[in-house]
């Protein structure tokens, strides 16, 4: 280092200036974010999984097609490798859910687990259904979807309704139809966490239902807010939008109350 190069050798407003850049520059730029304790949120193309991290780890979700790479990068973030993934859930069989799901498949040697509904959907060699349900855009999306469709993936578990797992403290398997018919939502009740996938969404700071243009039935989706109204929460997590960390479950049965009015 210079002489010149030392603080003591830089004008004083500088050295401030500096000392001011290291308090607000941008942090770097990470794939994970911590919800709650063993709850971590990633960044993947077109939504948010999830790793639920014990001593081995679930993934919930895969993104759309090309957010394998993202996924196995999050792992590094956390010091963890993809021979620590156990299992994989997806909540639905959406492209940007299932599309990076054949690329984990090939690195990660994990059970990959669906609602029996929508497995032959995942598994088959045929595209995924068009998620549009409005016929002139479904028309219009129909050559994207298909040049982006991730092909045929390997289901190992057909879930249920009310099926458990042991992922902290106990995984329940609640079907919530309407956006989907296999669309599933993973209850926590251990840890007061309830993941919903795209069963509901959180726009501009208020709940609402899922997407009615890409929705199968908004009537189910309603009859699902209901169900879910009914289980025991404090942290809401979603596939699209921030999650709610304290107080979700009063809200979704405030929304539930408003849906019924």
């Amino acid at each position: 280092m210079d002489a010149d190069d030392t603080p003591e050798a830089r004008p004083e407003w500088q050295v401030r200036l500096e000392e001011r850049w290291e308090t607000i520059k941008p942090r770097p730029f990470r794939l994970t974010r911590e919800v709650v304790p063993g709850v971590l949120q990633v960044r993947t193309r077109g939504s948010r999984a999830y790793l639920l991290v014990e001593d081995k780890i679930t993934l919930v979700d895969t993104g759309n097609v090309g957010s394998g790479l993202r996924i196995l990068e999050s792992l590094n973030e956390i010091g963890r490798s993809a021979d620590d993934i156990r299992r994989i859930m997806i909540t639905h069989s959406h492209v940007d859910h299932v599309g990076g799901l054949p690329e984990i498949q090939r690195h990660v040697p994990a059970k990959t687990a669906v609602h029996l509904l929508e497995a032959p959907e995942v598994e088959s060699e045929e595209p995924l259904p068009n998620p549009c349900q409005h016929p002139l855009v479904a028309r219009l999306l129909e050559r994207w979807l298909l040049r982006i469709d991730p092909g045929s993936a390997r289901v190992d578990l057909r879930v249920e309704d009310g099926d458990s797992l042991p992922v902290l403290g106990g995984m329940r398997i609640v079907h919530a139809p309407g956006h989907t018919a296999g669309s599933i939502s993973l209850h926590f009740p251990e840890r007061g966490v309830l993941l919903v996938g795209d069963a509901l969404q959180n726009r501009f700071g208020r709940l609402m239902l899922p997407s009615r243009l890409f929705s199968k039935d908004m009537e189910t989706a309603t009859e699902s807010v209901h169900k879910l109204a009914d289980l025991d929460f404090e942290t809401l997590c979603f596939s699209h939008f921030r999650p709610i960390i304290t107080g979700a479950g009063d809200k979704v049965r405030e929304l539930s109350k408003a849906l019924s009015a």
